[in-house]
């Protein structure tokens, strides 16, 4: 018995630092805004179908992926911004490329709706966006 409780304690004392060795390679990833180059509306459909706008922008290498859009609601007013994540500690190629994402819009109710995308900050600090109106029939 007692040597029984000699190797559970040994056990338990070996699985308590081996779980703690960091042996793993671990992918590291930021989280950033892109400034959105441009849009593009092909057919704007009618209240509670998709309407698809598509939204263009630069990754700065070919370790940045398109991640989510933010995306606010402030009445028929709509602000886009496009979140890309970054991963670091991988041979990344350093060349900007030529991204596309589609936003699916499912408006609730008719009318126009406004939508601002987020371009990017000026040489004043100011954001500035592309802004655009649809009519929703």
């Amino acid at each position: 018995m007692k040597n029984l409780k000699y190797w559970a304690v040994l056990m338990t004392i070996g699985l308590f630092f081996n779980a703690c060795l960091d042996d793993e390679p671990t992918t590291q990833v930021t989280y950033q805004y892109v400034p959105i180059d441009s849009i593009s509306i092909k057919e704007i459909n009618p209240v509670k179908s998709v309407t698809e706008i598509k939204t263009y922008f630069t990754k700065s290498n070919d370790c940045e992926l398109f991640f989510d859009y933010d995306y606010q609601i402030s009445g028929n007013e709509r602000t886009v911004s496009i979140i890309t994540s970054l991963l670091r500690n991988e041979n990344c190629i350093d060349a900007p490329q030529a991204a596309v994402n589609t936003l699916q819009f499912v408006p609730t109710s008719s009318g126009t709706y406004t939508f601002r995308f987020w371009a990017g900050i000026d040489e004043n600090q100011q954001a500035q966006f592309i802004i655009k109106e649809i009519e929703i029939p």
